[in-house]
């Protein structure tokens, strides 16, 4: 009798890979693949690609991989602790700022809308963003700037992808196992579509689809090793995120999430508008037109001194108050403030 390699026997099993890191790596957008196979892959360089990491394992934990992963594959898993959210049609997710929202906050509301059609379903984790990235590269939406305009209150970046056909989303969902869950709750009445992502003010990272509301995928909890992560993410989709993240720590970003929210509730006095915040490294900005008496385009100082002084004062009453640098600039009509972490 004789008894074949593991090796051989894989070329046999696995038609069309070589060897099993390259099966495995190319089911890397799965995110339960991936939970399997990282569980053996602890004490590798992550710098190793994945296909040769799997490969240098000995034979009985790559037989222990195939084995999971094929198990997986033909029977599926069941999802035990679900975390399930609600969405209704029809509302104005960028509006809804009065309370109604439920606990997960986007607008999405519970039995306030009893007879709207409610779906389920189950929020997915970091690995599946990959592949949600993948989708945007293929749907030639590579070269992208965070969108402060459409930016929800509770969010502190906000990447949104509008007027996307329904069909060609569909269709490159169905691509990806871990994606393709999604694409029986897509509204097929409607031919357009829109994909967004972001980081929110509370310190988690979010992605998922939407039409008049957002309908949340997939939630991580951003951390060091996260950031981490998404700084190295090899995707062209991915690049104005990094370059937003690289130089911010978890610690800056929950410091600016408190400062947007605690700034919905700072009043300068009358103005006729006010710009949306945005963000420029370690730098959170509001804007204010018409605030105070204005001549020839300038403020006057009285005025100036004045709502300078009173700014400083409602800062230092804020948890963050002693972790940022104020900026007050006035100019044409506008009142600048920008806040910079130290």
């Amino acid at each position: 009798m004789i008894i074949k390699k593991y090796i051989d026997f894989i070329k046999e099993d696995k038609k069309g890979f070589s060897n099993l890191g390259e099966w495995i790596d190319s089911l890397s957008d799965d995110e339960y693949v991936m939970d399997i196979v990282n569980r053996y892959l602890k004490d590798f360089d992550p710098a190793i690609e994945l296909s040769n990491a799997i490969n240098l394992l000995d034979d009985r934990e790559k037989a222990d991989i195939k084995s999971q992963v094929e198990k997986y594959l033909s029977g599926g898993i069941e999802d035990k602790d679900p975390v399930v959210l609600t969405s209704t049609r029809n509302i104005n997710v960028f509006n809804s700022t009065n309370g109604t929202s439920n606990q997960v906050g986007f607008g999405l509301v519970g039995d306030k809308f009893i007879g709207e059609s409610i779906e389920e379903i189950t929020v997915s984790g970091k690995g599946v963003f990959t592949s949600f990235l993948k989708v945007l590269t293929a749907l030639g939406r590579k070269e992208s700037k965070p969108n402060y305009k459409d930016c929800p209150e509770d969010f502190l970046l906000f990447y949104y992808y509008d007027e996307l056909n329904c069909d060609d989303v569909n269709s490159i969902f169905s691509r990806f196992k871990s994606l393709s869950r999604y694409s029986n709750i897509f509204d097929y009445q409607k031919n357009q579509i829109s994909l967004y992502f972001g980081v929110r003010c509370d310190g988690q990272f979010e992605y998922g689809f939407g039409y008049d509301n957002l309908t949340p995928m997939g939630r991580f909890k951003l951390s060091k090793s996260t950031i981490k992560w998404i700084v190295q993410l090899q995707s062209k989709s991915a690049e104005s995120l990094k370059k937003e993240l690289v130089n911010l720590s978890f610690n800056d970003i929950t410091i600016l999430g408190n400062i947007k929210r605690d700034m919905k509730d700072f009043n300068p006095g009358y103005h006729e508008s006010k710009l949306y915040p945005y963000i420029s490294d370690k730098i959170i900005s509001f804007g204010y037109k018409g605030v105070g008496k204005w001549d020839n385009g300038k403020l006057d100082q009285g005025e100036y001194i004045n709502i300078k002084n009173n700014f400083s004062t409602w800062v230092l009453n804020k948890k963050w108050g002693d972790k940022v640098l104020v900026s007050i600039q006035p100019k044409s009509f506008w009142l600048n403030i920008h806040l910079k972490l130290k």
